[in-house]
């Protein structure tokens, strides 16, 4: 009666956590019955606060109908994982199954056990515990979910005189007469999954439904030694005993299920840990596991490049939607190519990922070059008077290690030159030129030498007829070899060092 898909929330500082959204269907929207079996779901379940039992974060309703927002549980079901393991002519190990089955009763118990506000037991019966609704995560712990047909002494839909709800192939026998029911249905339904899981076969499976029903009410339950001799005669009892017609005879809870089947499975060393579980989940399914990652990657590659857009549009889709909170609004931007199958992306999506990588790229070579430019620049600024002498033929001055008088200036000459800064900024440009240096020179004098590195400004006389515009330089002979050994070449080969 109803769609998942993945969605997720965003929140500020980078937050993000994957959720699983449920949407009734639209042609149910209408039917009061659905929508009330769907609203009775998330208000049961969002009360049952245990690990082995799927939450509910949020109910609500938009403009696309009723949705459920539940943790996403990576895994799958317990169906699938019995499909997968048929595929193969291997059956789940013993010790995988009961540590499986374990987790469920421990969910189921924590739901017959719930009350409402005035601590009153809301005689919560799931009455659709199957394969199906079992979810091994890949953390190997298994789960509980779908409490849509749950019957409790407050629901607020009722079934109907001679109406079956569940699956007829794991109904109880008073369940299956549309007879009154309590938690020991959903002890037997259980322990027709630890019979199927263990044998590797259906048990109550025919032909069709009345074939189905036939075998639930009537025809001898097949012992357990007889389909699978390898199971212990301690295990096949505990199964038996809860398969019981005769609730009576049945276990009273799921509690008790759970304490005598650990207790039989630890006396032959039959029960596995959590981690074995999550083990044999990632060998059975971690092919399909993974391509849904690749999915759900290639869908987050898409919508990071505009990540700001993203989240302001989901906001403004959740206001005109009527959705009110950050978790709704992630069901906006589910991805319409994603499936649970892990099929891969659509071409116009992974083309779009590879614009974006890319654009990317070439953002990464534009700073390198800039970089490399500002590089340069530095290093030019430090290496100033070699450039000086390999462009212009100049040689720079020596440091003033030891200061010469000066001789006293002329009448005609102006005052001493003051350092090089000013004397660049105040000087004339009449009076101010750049000596030019066409031969080794005589040492320059003090005034000179006072002047700067690199560029040499003096006072000329003023009756000193002005250089010529240009002067021809002669070509300087290429400087003489260093005196001292070359350092060999670093032995570090860059290309094929992988540590560089």
């Amino acid at each position: 009666m109803a769609t998942v898909f993945l969605g997720r929330i965003l929140g500020v500082g980078g937050f993000q956590r994957f959720v699983a959204i449920k949407r009734l269907h639209p042609h149910l929207a209408s039917e009061q019955e659905f929508v009330e079996m769907f609203l009775d779901e998330a208000r049961i379940a969002a009360s049952i606060h245990h690990p082995n039992v799927v939450p509910i974060l949020e109910v609500g309703t938009s403009d696309r109908g009723y949705y459920l927002v539940m943790e996403y549980i990576e895994g799958d079901t317990l169906a699938r994982i019995l499909a997968r393991a048929a595929t193969s002519r291997q059956r789940i190990p013993i010790p995988i199954a009961i540590r499986i089955v374990l987790d469920t009763l421990a969910g189921l118990h924590a739901a017959h056990e719930l009350k409402d506000d005035n601590d009153r037991s809301l005689n919560l019966v799931h009455r659709d515990v199957s394969p199906q609704n079992i979810l091994v995560g890949v953390n190997g712990t298994a789960r509980i979910t779908d409490f849509g047909v749950a019957r409790a002494a407050t629901r607020l839909s009722s079934t109907r005189s001679g109406q079956l709800k569940g699956k007829l192939a794991y109904m109880a026998p008073e369940q299956a007469r549309g007879g009154m029911i309590d938690r020991r249905a959903d002890v037997f339904a259980i322990a027709t999954v630890l019979w199927e899981v263990l044998a590797d076969k259906r048990l109550f499976k025919g032909e069709g439904e009345a074939d189905t029903l036939n075998r639930v009410l009537f025809e001898p339950i097949p012992r357990l030694g007889e389909i699978a001799p390898d199971v212990h005669p301690t295990l096949e009892a505990v199964a038996m005993k809860s398969l019981e017609r005769d609730p009576q005879k049945r276990y009273a809870s799921a509690a008790v299920f759970a304490d005598e089947l650990e207790k039989a499975a630890r006396a032959i060393h039959a029960l596995a840990t959590v981690r074995e579980v999550a083990e044999y989940v990632q060998k059975v399914l971690g092919q399909e596991i993974a391509q849904q990652r690749e999915v759900v990657r290639a869908w987050l590659a898409q919508s990071e490049p505009s990540r700001t857009e993203l989240d302001a549009r989901d906001i403004i889709v959740g206001m005109q939607s009527g959705l009110a909170s950050s978790v709704s609004s992630a069901a906006i931007s589910i991805p319409p190519n994603f499936h649970s199958s892990g099929i891969a992306p659509a071409p116009d999506l992974l083309s779009e990922i590879v614009r974006a990588r890319r654009r990317r790229r070439g953002r990464a070579w534009g700073v390198a070059f800039t970089l490399g430019i500002v590089a340069a620049g530095a290093w030019a600024v430090t290496k100033r008077d070699e450039l000086s002498v390999a462009i212009w033929g100049e040689h720079p001055l020596p440091p003033p290690a030891v200061a010469e008088s000066a001789p006293p200036a002329p009448a005609s000459q102006p005052a001493p030159p003051v350092p090089a800064q000013t004397a660049v900024a105040a000087a004339p440009p009449p009076t101010t030129s750049v000596a030019p240096d066409p031969a080794p020179a005589p040492a320059p004098t003090s005034a000179t030498r006072a002047v700067g590195k690199g560029l040499q400004i003096q006072q000329l006389p003023q009756d000193r007829p002005p250089p010529p515009a240009y002067v021809p330089r002669r070509p300087r002979p290429p400087p003489a070899p260093a005196t001292t050994p070359a350092s060999p070449p670093p032995s570090d080969d860059i290309p094929r060092n992988p540590y560089r």
